[in-house]
Formats: C-alpha cells, sequence, structure tokens
C-alpha cells in the first residue's frame, strides 16, 4: 500500500460536492492506497509516496516539495487552455503573466500531467512541448448508469455553478433568452436550473425576472448528489450550450442518467457525446429554441438519442476504465 497525497486548493466540503474530486479520490481508494487529503499547503506531510494534485493553479509548491524529496507527483484538472476567439472568457492567456508563469513551470516539472479531454492534451503537449503528458477523462460513477426512464417529465435540466463568468461560459443567458423566445410562440418550456451559489445568482434571478420567464423557469440552487441524480433520471432534456468545455462531466452524467442533451460542438464537448446529441451553434438563442422545440415534441429523435447517449457512457467512460487508466499511469511512475 502506497500513501498517496491528494491536494485540492479547496474548500475541505467541496469535494465531495464535485463529482470530479470524488471520482479520483474513490478511484486512489479503490487500488488500495492510504490517501491523505490535503487542502492547505501546511497541510502537506513530508512523508508520502506520491502526490496527486488537482489544479495547476496552485500546483507550483506541491512540484516543488515533491521535486526536493525526490518524489513523484501527478497533475491533473480542466486545464481550459484556449477559448475560442469569439468568446472572451479566462482561459491560460488571459491570466495574468505570474499565474501563466506559475502554471508552465508546474506543468514542465510534475512527473505526470494526466489531461481530461485529447484536446487539451494535443493542445499543452505542443504548446508546453510535454513528454510527461497522458489521457485521463473524466468517467460516470457507476450510481449514475441507470439507463433510460420511460417516465420522464417534459423539462429542461441544467446544472451550473451560478458565478458570474461561469454562467456566461455555459450559456446560461441565451438559454433563458430561449425560453422567452418560445413563450412568444406560446410555448410553455418548464427548465431547472441547478447549482453551487456563486456571485452571479443576483445576476441570473434578474434576468429571468427581467425576461418575465418566472413562472417557466425554476432555480433549485444547490443540490445534493442525491437530488441530482434524480433531476437527471426525470427530466427529458439536459441542455448544456457552452462556449467552451474542457470535458463535460455533466453533459455525460445527464447521458449515463438517460436524458436527452443538446449541446454545442465547442471544446471537448464531441469527445464525450459524439454523434448522439442534438447540436446547437453557440451563443445563438433562435437556433437554441428551434432545438428545444423540435426534439421536446419529437418523440421518437428524443428516444433514440436517449438510448444511444446512455450506450456511449456505458461504452467509454465508467469507472472500471478510470482504475485501469489510473493503475497504468502509477505503475509508470513506480506506484504499485
Amino acid at each position: 500500500m502506497s500513501k498517496i497525497i491528494f491536494f485540492c486548493h479547496a474548500e475541505r466540503s467541496t469535494l465531495d460536492s464535485f463529482e470530479y474530486y470524488k471520482q479520483d479520490i474513490d478511484a486512489l481508494k479503490a487500488l488500495n492506497h492510504q490517501v491523505i487529503i490535503c487542502t492547505k499547503f501546511r497541510e502537506i506531510p513530508l512523508n508520502y509516496d506520491v502526490m496527486f494534485i488537482w489544479w495547476w493553479t496552485y500546483a507550483l509548491y506541491p512540484v516543488l516539495l515533491s521535486r526536493l524529496l525526490r518524489k513523484p507527483c501527478i497533475i491533473t484538472g480542466t486545464f481550459n487552455f484556449r477559448y475560442p476567439k469569439d468568446f472572451n472568457g479566462r482561459d491560460y492567456f488571459n491570466r495574468p503573466f505570474w499565474q501563466k508563469l506559475l502554471i508552465k513551470m508546474a506543468t514542465e516539472l510534475s512527473t505526470l500531467n494526466l489531461f481530461v479531454s485529447q484536446l487539451e492534451l494535443l493542445n499543452c503537449s505542443e504548446y508546453f512541448k510535454l513528454k510527461n503528458a497522458r489521457y485521463y477523462p473524466h468517467i460516470i460513477h457507476d450510481d449514475y448508469l441507470q439507463g433510460p426512464i420511460k417516465q420522464r417529465e417534459k423539462a429542461l435540466f441544467n446544472i451550473s455553478w451560478s458565478g458570474k463568468e461561469n454562467l456566461k461560459r455555459k450559456g446560461i443567458p441565451e438559454l433563458l433568452i430561449a425560453i422567452q423566445l418560445l413563450k412568444d410562440e406560446g410555448i410553455l418550456v418548464k427548465l431547472y436550473l441547478g447549482g453551487m451559489y456563486g456571485d452571479g445568482v443576483d445576476y441570473l434571478l434578474t434576468m429571468i425576472k427581467d425576461l418575465k420567464i418566472s413562472d417557466e423557469v425554476k432555480y433549485l440552487g444547490m443540490l445534493s448528489r442525491e437530488d441530482k441524480i434524480k433531476m437527471l433520471r426525470t427530466s427529458e432534456i439536459y441542455v448544456q450550450p457552452s462556449h467552451y468545455e474542457g470535458f463535460g462531466l455533466a453533459t455525460a452524467e445527464a447521458m449515463g442518467c438517460g436524458a436527452c442533451v443538446i449541446v454545442c460542438d465547442t471544446g471537448a464537448v464531441k469527445e464525450v457525446v459524439g454523434d448522439f446529441g442534438y447540436y446547437v451553434s453557440p451563443g445563438s438563442s433562435i437556433d437554441l429554441a428551434y432545438a428545444i422545440k423540435h426534439v421536446l415534441f419529437d418523440d421518437n429523435l428524443r428516444h433514440k438519442l436517449q438510448e444511444s447517449a446512455c450506450q456511449r457512457i456505458y461504452s467509454n467512460f465508467t469507472f472500471d476504465k478510470k482504475l485501469e487508466r489510473l493503475k497504468k499511469y502509477l505503475s509508470e511512475i513506480g506506484i504499485l
């Protein structure tokens, strides 16, 4: 049994709330390693076998410590390397110089960098000239993989952290406008919005009020894991019109739960969804409104997409596949 430090500069209470942290902790434990969770630099002990680090932004100190102690270290996460030119978000190139320098140094000095998409693996490997980069996608825990359910509410669901900039990246303003456009046509569509509270909650609620769609849109706020799975399993459609996704974990979860997904072909979305979602143009509320109307009222199309989406997740993004990759990468750095 190896002693592995799982380091993430985050609130300890969020480690179970965010699925991407939870699945890596669970995978390390499933491989019979002793996992010590640290969320602050001062908590990191000197006696360990390998450091498993989430997020490159805060990785340099743990990486330097590991180099000093001659211990291997791994960094993973969504890199958000480069957003589309028509979207002004906080990708790697829009960070301050000092942050880019810290990230670059951590990336080059770590033993392995595990990227969650082939897109970011390719982009970062070429840009930083990396030889220590590997593919390590997110997966869907088994309790999501329940398959399609015939009795679903003809409603839309989306889950996004309500930080203002994140809401914009996720395309939520366009989604709300699409609901308004449908309402103007006399088509009343129910939309449920969930997600951890952020600095954009007031922005979100004000927009809902100003668009006069308060009866159609229900803001659920932070959901428990059980409630999130329930919403994914009982809503006909999961809609995620993001301007960029480094992976798209919530979309994959929705597919595993049997929901039909409406998405944009941006970032790594197509790596996850393949040909088994309904694609719309990013930033277009008109396109999104048409897609919602089309999918919601075409039962044959929706059911076909739901069933094929489930099969794609079952075939490509299961917990067993994460264990296989993680075991391989740990073995590569001498951890058996």
